[in-house]
């Protein structure tokens, strides 16, 4: 079964125009900005899962940040810092084979 492609001149041209039954001449399309660096504009959801203690840890950090003059941190922000630490200090995971050397070897890139 052929799929129906909906183009920018399909979109915005004369066929649009056509269906709606206006009288006013065709639309340009919007101007397009400047590319974005994809790891700006790209994004996915993630769950994570955390125990209670995790939970707390990082709800106690975004309070901290609230009550001494700065604002709320959300969790996702402060996991999304925490992501971006990692991947600027070059944390070797290789061979891992537990949750607990993991562990380890992250406590020892914190301390370098």
């Amino acid at each position: 079964m052929k799929r129906v492609r909906i183009t920018e001149e399909l979109a915005y041209g004369s066929a649009l125009d056509r269906l709606t039954g206006s009288e006013q001449p065709a639309r340009t399309p919007p101007e397009r900005e400047e590319a974005v660096p994809e790891a700006e504009t790209s994004r996915i959801k993630l769950s994570v899962f955390l125990n209670r203690g995790e939970d707390a840890y990082l709800e106690s950090l975004a309070s901290t940040a609230k009550f001494s003059g700065g604002r709320k941190l959300s969790k996702t922000k402060l996991i999304e810092a925490m992501v971006r630490a990692f991947r600027t200090s070059g944390l070797d995971v290789r061979g891992v084979r537990t949750d607990e050397e993991l562990l380890n070897r992250a406590v020892a890139q914190l301390r370098k």
